[in-house]
């Protein structure tokens, strides 16, 4: 059995009028008490799913294509834990977008990154499209970014602060479907251990330092704390896109393996 203590808080931003990430726990999908962090607690003997999923902002239907592809990504991670089946779910889901599309002329080209963890046995299996990211938190507040941002490098003499805002690599997004090839990383996992699930709204804007300052005065006995101090920090920094947070600590692992 393994169980997971899971903090998660979306937010539209300070200036975005309206939210286009979802976030998924397991079965939960967020559309509710947006700007609050919801903990769960999850048991289970089977893959334990989690998600960000960050509609492309300028593309129609944002919001759609991240929902889309977070109900259509926990249901399926749920029943397959093998990496095989979490990359082709994600195939699936970019097939549900462009079918989506045939709808509406208007919702051509939606498209959404994604984030996510599939939690199995002794394995998380991180994997992730476009630039919304994936950590390991380490006890002293430190991040370790496990996902591969699919964005085209800086100029040269850009600012130490200057952020790509064009990803190379998207569910949907495109008039007809094209391949996808996700990052997958598979990382063993034991008590204790801490994962973060982002958009580009709480990394973009502000340094990681500020970031994992957040974590490193509460992470430990204060989850809700900690997300919401970093949901508070992403907003000081100016708030200009939606972000989403999911903090995960992994509490036990299936026994025997």
């Amino acid at each position: 059995m393994t169980r997971l203590d899971v903090v998660a808080v979306t937010h539209h931003g300070v200036v975005r009028d309206h939210n286009e990430d979802t976030i998924a726990v397991d079965g939960l999908t967020s559309n509710a008490y947006e700007g609050e962090p919801v903990q769960v607690i999850i048991d289970a003997d089977r893959p334990i799913p989690c998600l960000v999923a960050d509609g492309l902002g300028g593309h129609a239907e944002g919001a759609r294509a991240s929902g889309l592809a977070a109900t259509a990504l926990a249901d399926a991670w749920a029943r397959f834990g093998d990496p095989d089946s979490i990359t082709q779910a994600i195939e699936e889901a970019s097939k549900q977008i462009f079918e989506e599309m045939r709808w509406s002329a208007s919702w051509t080209g939606m498209a959404t990154t994604l984030a996510g963890i599939v939690f199995y046995e002794d394995q998380a299996i991180c994997v992730n499209v476009g630039d919304s990211r994936c950590y390991r938190l380490h006890p002293d507040g430190g991040l370790e970014q496990i996902s591969t941002d699919d964005s085209p490098p800086l100029p040269p003499g850009a600012p130490p602060d200057a952020v790509s805002t064009i990803v190379t690599q998207t569910l949907g997004g495109t008039p007809t479907p094209s391949p996808i090839n996700p990052h997958l990383t598979i990382e063993r996992i034991r008590p204790g251990d801490r994962f973060l699930l982002c958009s580009d709204g709480l990394t973009d804007y502000q340094p990681l330092e500020a970031i994992e300052n957040c974590f490193a005065r509460r992470a430990e006995d204060d989850t809700i704390g900690a997300v919401a101090d970093a949901l508070e920090s992403a907003l000081r920094a100016g708030g200009r896109d939606n972000v989403s947070i999911v903090l995960i600590t992994v509490e036990a692992v299936e026994s025997g393996v």
